[in-house]
């Protein structure tokens, strides 16, 4: 096994992805090409100061890990300048208005579901 190593920070997770210490001590990442490699001997004494902090054999890890994209990095005017592409702006979904069956008035949304009417009691439960 490689003398290799990365040390987790098990007190936390960002969604469901892991911690580890960032390289040379600079916070904490979930991007473990970013991460701090440490040897087995730097690792397990990082452990026995601080036992929230998991040294995870890097070969493992690299096993383990897949691509993703945090979209705080990504900006879709800034991707798709040049590339003549125009996106359709989303279309506003229709709302049902739903009046009372008794005094005619537009229901609040919730309102076909609780049945009565607020301006004038009627039941307009189908």
């Amino acid at each position: 096994m490689s003398d290799e190593y990365y040390l987790q920070d098990s007190r936390s997770y960002v969604g469901n992805d892991v911690l580890f210490w960032a390289k040379d001590g600079k916070g904490y990442t979930s991007d473990v090409s970013k991460a701090h490699i440490y040897t087995k001997a730097e690792a397990v004494a990082r452990h026995q100061m601080r036992e929230t902090d998991i040294p995870w054999p890097k070969s493992y890890i690299d096993a383990k890990t897949r691509p993703a994209v945090d979209m705080q990095y990504i900006r879709r005017a800034e991707a798709l300048v040049g590339t003549g592409i125009t996106l359709i702006k989303p279309k506003k979904p229709k709302v049902d208005v739903i009046k009372c069956e008794g005094c005619g008035r537009i229901m609040r949304d919730g309102a076909q579901y609780l049945g009565n009417c607020t301006h004038c009691g009627q039941d307009n439960r189908p």
